[in-house]
């Protein structure tokens, strides 16, 4: 959910406390939307996290560990170029607006960090000491919007200036009084919201619900009582925050976050109300336990609408090809028609749109029409029959082979889209991207030389109760990894038979066979990472790693296998799985 200005004061009043005076030691970017400033103040090393992801912008000193890119993007080299040994002066949030401003001094050089924090909005840009702009996360053009632009050289402009009274300089009630109108006939709490700068929907309604007053009751009818006490009681919130007194946070409802703030909302009935001594550890555990089971799921609906797009278009391309075969396996009746004419041709005539002739083919010698083109001569007709024969004919190959590499890409694409259904990490989607785009699904960046090597992530590792090594690969290369790299001969190689699924691989030292107990719990992890996760009974072919080859020009993860065994079995739950994971 979005943070209000109360919230981002809240922030703002906690890094004065902490990262004043603090040197920026290096910056990072990670993908587009995270930047994290290494920063050393009073012996303490510190991550100062500024994020402009829409589903929650922030800033707040983190202790999250990111992976880093191993070559940073344009804007982070730009501010390590200007900011590394610099200072930080000051933390300013405007006007109680949604930005954070940080005012940094190098070598007498001072330049500004602005974080503006507005939803999808949001952005960071570096200014030098005259306001103009080095550079921004961001780059808006005149042509993305004529009113505002960002980039490097230009003027810095702030954001549109809400035509509000900033709450923090409200001084009575008399004040609060005259700025609303009188005949305001919308709910109280948006009397408050839509004149008072910072201030969001739950806060609002919560100032009202404080003055004991229903926030939807409309406000043109309400007594002069009524909003005196509503005045008050913004007043005495206000004067709290003013003495940075807080009380960060999280409230949670049917597992999902109802609110998120910088003060109880008592207007509110959460089942789970979560307190917290520190702004930056709530942060923290707002992104690890809610943020990014979110970005999770949106990352998997995108890369899912990627192949899905792809697995539409190849099922329709087979349609279309199939009947197309269809039609090649009537091939033989053109060079019929062809012979027929052949045989007649004494009665046939050019100009002659038709003849009807005996089929000498058929068991009943009917008699069948055949068109004519009647500008062709008898026996030009009849090579047009034999050359749409020859022309079927050879199609059915192609056709026959055309269908066959659709089907091996169907098979692919399932088999990735289960990947991402099962992915359990950003790290996982990430992985399942890097495949698609090296298989052209997703198309590649531009990439400086220096090439981003993350390192890889190992398979899915168990351990059975006889002390058996379980490995499940993540997705489709690391399949390929998984039994062609990792596997040895004489390991046992594990998949759900014709349905989409991972690679399972049971490691042995010996050749001493493998426990049924071992086999069991492989074969039943193995339909738990498959499509058959649902399902009850399902079929496991399982057989030694050296029965299992890969085509040439085969796709990631896609193999064939011989000399094979099938066990059925229900998929592994979740506890025993727990149980079964190595450390």
């Amino acid at each position: 959910m979005a943070f209000d200005g109360i919230m981002l004061s809240a922030l703002k009043d906690n890094l004065q406390g902490k990262i004043l005076g603090a040197r920026i030691e290096k910056a990072y970017q990670i993908e587009k939307k995270y930047l994290i400033i290494r920063l050393r103040n009073n012996s303490q090393n510190l991550e100062l996290l500024i994020s402009t992801d829409p589903q929650g912008a922030r800033i707040n000193l983190t202790e999250i560990d990111f992976d880093f890119p191993s070559y940073p993007p344009d804007f982070c080299m730009m501010l390590r170029k200007y900011l590394k040994n610099s200072y930080i002066q000051e933390i300013i949030q405007p006007e109680f607006e949604r930005m954070i401003r940080i005012n940094i001094e190098k070598r007498g050089k001072e330049y500004s960090l602005i974080a503006e924090l507005m939803g999808k909005y949001s952005n960071v840009i570096l200014l030098d000491d005259n306001e103009v702009v080095l550079d921004a996360m961001k780059r808006i053009t005149e042509k993305q919007n004529s009113e505002r632009q960002l980039y490097p050289g230009i003027k810095y402009q702030k954001p549109p200036a809400q035509d509000k009274l900033n709450p923090l300089d409200l001084k009575n009630k008399e004040e609060f009084r005259q700025i609303i109108e009188e005949n305001f006939s919308q709910a109280a709490f948006r009397a408050v919201m839509y004149n008072f700068r910072g201030i969001g929907p739950y806060s609002a309604r919560e100032i009202v619900y404080r003055a004991g007053i229903d926030p939807a009751e409309n406000y043109n009818n309400l007594s002069d009582s009524n909003k005196n006490a509503i005045a008050e009681s913004m007043l005495n919130l206000f004067s709290q925050f003013k003495k940075e007194n807080y009380n960060p946070v999280i409230a949670v409802k049917d597992n999902e976050v109802d609110y998120i703030s910088a003060f109880i909302l008592k207007h509110r009935n959460p089942e789970d109300l979560k307190e917290f001594n520190d702004i930056d550890q709530m942060m923290d555990y707002y992104f690890k336990e809610f943020l990014k089971d979110k970005e999770l799921k949106r990352s998997i609906r995108e890369l899912n609408k990627v192949v899905n797009n792809y697995l539409n278009k190849n099922l329709k391309k087979q349609k279309k090809l199939k009947n197309q075969l269809e039609e090649s396996k009537d091939a033989g009746k053109y060079k019929k028609m062809g012979e027929l004419i052949t045989a007649n041709i004494y009665q046939i005539n050019r100009g002659d749109k038709k003849v009807i002739v005996q089929d000498y083919y058929s068991d009943e010698q009917e008699k069948i029409e055949i068109k004519l083109d009647p500008s062709k001569s008898p026996s030009d007709n009849a090579q047009k029959y034999f050359k749409k024969y020859n022309k079927l004919k050879k199609s059915v190959k192609h056709l026959k082979r055309e269908i066959a590499k659709l089907r091996h890409e169907e098979k692919y694409l399932k088999q990735v889209s289960m990947n991402i259904e099962q992915a359990e990490s950003l790290d996982d989607l990430e992985e399942i991207e890097a495949e698609l785009k090296e298989e052209n699904y997703i198309k590649k960046q531009k990439q400086n030389n220096k090439r981003n090597k993350n390192k890889k992530l190992p398979p899915r590792k168990f351990i059975s109760s006889d002390g058996y090594q379980i490995l499940v690969g993540r997705n489709n290369k690391q399949n390929d990894r998984l039994t062609k790299k990792i596997a040895n001969d004489g390991d046992i190689w594990l998949h759900t038979k014709v349905i989409a699924g991972s690679h399972v691989i049971i490691k042995r030292d010996t050749e001493a066979e493998v426990p049924e107990e071992t086999l069991a719990q492989a074969a039943a992890i193995a339909a738990y990472f498959s499509k058959a996760r649902e399902s009850t009974n399902v079929p496991i072919d399982y057989t030694p790693v050296e029965n299992v080859n890969k085509p040439k020009g085969a796709k990631p993860g896609l193999v064939y296998y011989d000399k094979y065994q099938t066990i059925y079995i229900d998929p592994a739950d979740k506890i025993i799985l727990k149980k079964l994971a190595a450390d």
